[in-house]
Order: C-alpha cells, then structure tokens, then sequence
C-alpha cells in the first residue's frame, strides 16, 4: 500500500485517540496522548505516523517504530505493510540494529532475548519479557508483559518526525551520488580500460595486505579490529541488491567517515537469475561500481576472489558457461586489452580477510593444511587458492566438504581467537534464505548470499557482536539513475 497520506494520519488519529479515551495517560512522556499499557490487550489500528514506545518510566528506553518504505520503479517511497522498531538515537546517524515486525508476526520486546539485545541497546529498565506487540488484519495489538515497569505508546505527529525515514532514505541517495559522481552506466572502451588500470594501480599496494618474501600478490588481507566491517556475500550482477546496501543503516556514512569497511566476498559477477545466466552486462556494470567504491575508499573496500572471478571453462551455470562467456563478452564490449586487465586483477586479489574481530573468505577453509606462508604467497599455492574459492559445507550430499575442525584450524592458523566468526559466501543452504548463523552446526561459523530475489542480506557489527541484518530489495540502479538524470546541471 502507499505511504500513508494526511486522511489516513487524521483518521488514525482520532481512532488512536478514541482509544486513550477512559484509559491512563503516560504523565511522563511529554507526548500529547500518551497511552499507558496494561497487562489488557489494546489494539489500535494499523499505525499510519510513526509510534513512540517507552518500556520504563521518564528515564526508560524510547523505541520508534516506523512504517518500512520501499523505493519504487518510479523513485517513490511506498508503504507496503511492514514495520521498522529501532532505537532513534542511534538508527539515522551509525549502524545500527532494528527489529522488523510484519503483518501475522509478533515480538515481545525484553532482555531475555538474546537476538534482541544484540540487535537493540537495551539497558536494565527493560525487563526481561517486557512488552508484545502482534500486527494482524485488525491492526497492532499491544500487552505488557512486565510486572515490574511500565510501558507507553504515543504518535510521532511532528511532521519533520513523520516525513524522517523517507527524507533519510532520500539523503542516502543523495549521498552515494556525490560519491560516484554521475549514473551508472555502460563505459566506452577507453573510459573503462583507464578505470580498471588505476584500479590495478591501487592493488599493486593495497592497504593492509600482509606482505611475502618474494614479493609476489598476497591473498592475505589484516585489516583493523576497530572499524565495521560490512560484509556482503555474493552478489551475481544484481546490482541492485548491492546498491540496497549502500543507501541502507548507517554503511555509506561508515565508509566516508572511516568507521566501517565494506568486504565483498567474491562472485559479484554472472547472474544466476534463470535465463538469464548468459547475460553479462550488468555484472560490468557491477565491477565499474565496485571500482568506483575502490578508488573512492581504497583502504576501506575490498573485494575477495571468488570462484565466479575467472574465465575457466569449468564456471558454468544451468549448463551455460559462463566464465568463457564473461570472458568473451568483455573483449566483444571493451576489447582485448580489458579482458588482460581483468586477469590481472584477478591475479592480484586477495581470498581472506582477517581481523581479531572476523575472519572472512569467498568459500569454506581448507580441508588440508594450512599455513601463513602459503597464504600470504597464495601464488605459488593453487591447490589452497582452489580451496579456499570452491570449498563448501560437508552435508550428507557433500561428504567431502569442510567441517568444524577445518574452521578450527584456520582460526588457529590465523592467530585469532577460537570465538572469532568465520563468514564464507559462496553456498546458499536453503532456497529460501540470505543468511545462516551457526551454520552447520559450527558455532560463530556464518554463510551469507547476497543474490536473492526479494531480500538482500549483510553481516555486519552494529554494537560489540557480528550480526547480519536484512533489507528488501528495490529497484535501486533505476532510482540512482534517476537521482542522477536530474542531478545534472541545467536540468
């Protein structure tokens, strides 16, 4: 459904309103109508201006929740039926975590949820099972769980607070344009080869790689404990989805500001989209973009080799083969010379990225053993590089794969703690899913895809733990594009 128009506000109003009516107002919220919560059920309509939840007295911890927008074909934010609960002190200025409450679903906020207190800043006021909240048909249903503190409910009706979320989501747009500089387009011959070989300029001495003796490409990368990472999984060529990120929670502030750094995991490139495995135009438009980010951020962004960054014969998709493929459609649009720097580049990226906090890489860790040596001269060491591209989850239909021991060893090889998340791309476990936590069984191991249809997925540190958060997709190179159209001057 659309974003809510002013007579829908005014009939929610006054139906909230009806519903204060007899009941105790929250005398410490300085919030005209105010609803105090009861262990009573009280159901008001579907909310169409943002609420204001207070779990505690004055000093409790405030909660907004917002309607969820959505970009249209058009540019359009639109409402269509899902619900954003965050903390608004920090969701419009850093990354940050959020709940989703959807239509049919409910949440009872509280401490004794361990995904909760992760995901929200929650300080002792809020009790352990504190308040439910159920969106239904009927509208969003309300109880007080908790015996001990209070629980408040009020609307945002402020204008600057009601247009918020769409007037944030818009600057983001704004400001990923004054980054790039101009749309995302199709790039004549010289202007791309120019790009990737300044790209290639920047890999030659890429921030933080751990250096060899031999002076050969390290695929080691150490990077900072400190920023946050924001780890994108595969993407192939959907460029929205990675395009979603960007203008999504606090990830283009952290790059800009230097508080955060964005890993891609590989295999950005060759749709899986069915019938559409042969088309390889928007996985050029997908590394331009990413060469873009590169040369913008070059100690912030990093791109790890996937399995997909080749142009073997043995990469294939529905029986198409799509590395020959790739290969052949960069020389038939930008001609011998790119395809050469291509493999270059390739040949200069690295497969892990590893901090005290996180260790990541495209496939699963090697099932063999395993070294600092061979890594950081990973180009003497192809059976590791083919490994660490190609390795997946032993399940009882790949009795071969890796296992908990190997995430182990890898961790242990690697110097960091035996805790640390290891986050691989490269096997989506289910058709239905962009993330797994815990996957396999193997505690603080997390398998992440970012290629999905309807919802894109990011695995990132919104306060102290790694935590991925999810987002709908959007028509988002449209939408950029035409910001940029009418960006122009004179237009």
């Amino acid at each position: 459904m659309a974003q809510p128009d002013r007579i829908s506000r005014k009939s929610f109003l006054k139906r909230f309103s009806d519903v204060v009516q007899g009941m105790d107002n929250c005398e410490d919220v300085d919030l005209r109508g105010a609803l105090r919560l009861t262990d009573e059920k009280v159901r008001i309509p579907a909310p169409a201006v943002p609420l204001q939840l207070l779990l505690g007295g004055e000093q409790g911890y405030r909660l907004h929740l917002y309607p969820e927008l959505r970009f249209d074909e058009d540019g359009a934010l639109e409402h269509q039926g899902d619900y954003l609960l965050f903390d608004p002190t920090t969701y419009f200025s850093e990354i940050s975590g959020f709940l989703r409450l959807s239509p049919g679903e409910s949440i009872t906020l509280g401490r004794q949820d361990a995904w909760q207190r992760a995901l929200l800043r929650y300080p002792k006021v809020v009790d352990t099972k504190h308040l439910r909240l159920k969106l239904s048909q009927k509208g969003l249903a309300m109880k007080r769980k908790s015996d001990q503190t209070s629980a408040c409910v009020a609307p945002l009706t402020a204008e600057d607070l009601i247009e918020r979320m769409a007037r944030w989501r818009r600057k983001q747009v704004e400001c990923l344009h004054e980054i790039l500089g101009g749309p995302i387009a199709p790039l004549g011959r010289q202007e791309a080869l120019a790009l990737i070989e300044r790209v290639l300029e920047v890999m030659q001495r890429e921030p933080y790689r751990v250096e060899n003796d031999h002076g050969r490409p390290s695929g080691l990368l150490a990077l900072p404990e400190r920023p946050h990472p924001i780890i994108v999984g595969d993407l192939h060529a959907r460029i929205d989805n990675l395009l979603v990120i960007l203008t999504q929670n606090g990830f283009l502030e952290a790059l800009k500001d230097g508080s955060g750094v964005l890993i891609i995991l590989g295999d950005a490139v060759q749709p899986e989209t069915p019938g559409e495995e042969d088309q390889m135009d928007t996985s050029m438009l997908m590394m331009d973009l990413i060469f873009r980010l590169k040369l913008r951020f070059p100690t912030r962004v990093f791109y790890l080799r996937g399995n997909h960054d080749s142009f073997s014969e043995e990469i294939s998709k529905a029986g198409i083969p799509q590395g020959l493929l790739w290969e052949q459609a960069l020389e038939d649009k930008r001609g011998r010379k790119y395809r050469n720097a291509m493999q270059r580049l390739y040949d200069h990226l690295p497969y892990v990225a590893a901090s005290a906090g996180y260790v990541a890489c495209h496939a699963g860790p090697p099932t063999g053993k395993l070294s600092w040596d061979a890594l950081t001269d990973i180009s003497q060491n192809p059976k590791l590089a083919r490994q660490l591209t190609h390795n997946r989850l032993r399940r009882p239909n790949i009795p071969n794969g890796y296992t908990a021991t190997d995430v182990n060893r890898m961790r242990k090889r690697l110097g960091v703690k035996p805790e640390t998340p290891l986050v691989v791309g490269h096997t989506p476990l289910s058709d239905d899913g962009t993330y797994w936590t815990d996957a396999g069984g193997i505690p603080n191991h997390h398998v992440l895809y970012s290629a999905a249809p309807d919802w894109v997925s990011v695995i990132t540190r919104a306060d102290k733990k790694l935590l991925p958060l999810v987002y709908p997709t959007e028509p988002m190179l449209n939408v950029y594009n035409r910001y940029a159209s009418m960006s122009r001057p004179g237009l």
